[in-house]
């Protein structure tokens, strides 16, 4: 064989694997479906604070954004969805305050949420499965949009803008992580 046609050979592999690579992607974090113009709840995703207590720059971003999106009449009701992960501040409650010093939004406070499967886990115990959208960072929105596809029926995001190059290395391993724990479920279950 020579080298130019093992260079072709080997090309078309590479090819092939990141077919199958966005193939599998795909499959388990689809596209986001457009969100409707309003929905009874909406889910804003708890992110920690600084070790100080003030607010991080994507707490205020989320916080924002769902005041946002309130103000537009996206939602009727406000989830904020956190525990204290990272120090002793719990999410929802900071992100709270935050909310309550600058607009009356309707708020249900859920604190035991350690993650984003958390988040939309522990809402939907107490909101069960209505219509929800879920407020998070672009970055963020397609896999929590996945995971949301475990806890309601009729979810969408929205979202404000992520390019911090640390966010998207994490989110990058996020949703392998993701992927691969899907995977295991779902192999589980045909062993079953």
């Amino acid at each position: 064989m020579s080298a130019n046609a093992f260079l072709w050979l080997l090309l078309l592999f590479l090819l092939l694997g990141l077919l199958v690579a966005f193939r599998v992607y795909r499959a388990y974090i689809p596209p986001v479906q457009p969100a409707r113009l309003h929905y009874p709840y909406a889910l804003l995703l708890g992110c920690p604070s600084h070790d100080d207590g003030t607010m991080s720059t994507s707490q205020r971003l989320r916080c924002e954004t769902a005041l946002e999106a309130w103000r537009q009449g996206r939602f009727d009701t406000l989830v904020i969805s956190g525990s204290n992960v990272k120090n002793e501040f719990v999410e929802a409650r900071e992100m709270a305050k935050w909310i309550e010093a600058a607009a009356p939004v309707p708020l249900i406070l859920e604190t035991k949420a350690r993650n984003t499967y958390e988040n939309l886990k522990y809402a939907k115990e107490r909101i069960g499965d209505v219509p929800l959208l879920i407020i998070t960072s672009s970055l963020h929105a397609p896999r929590a949009d996945a995971m949301a596809r475990d806890f309601f029926t009729d979810h969408s995001v929205y979202t404000y803008p992520d390019h911090k190059p640390r966010h998207i290395l994490r989110e990058i391993a996020s949703r392998w992580i993701f992927i691969s724990i899907e995977r295991q479920k779902k192999a589980t279950k045909k062993e079953v």
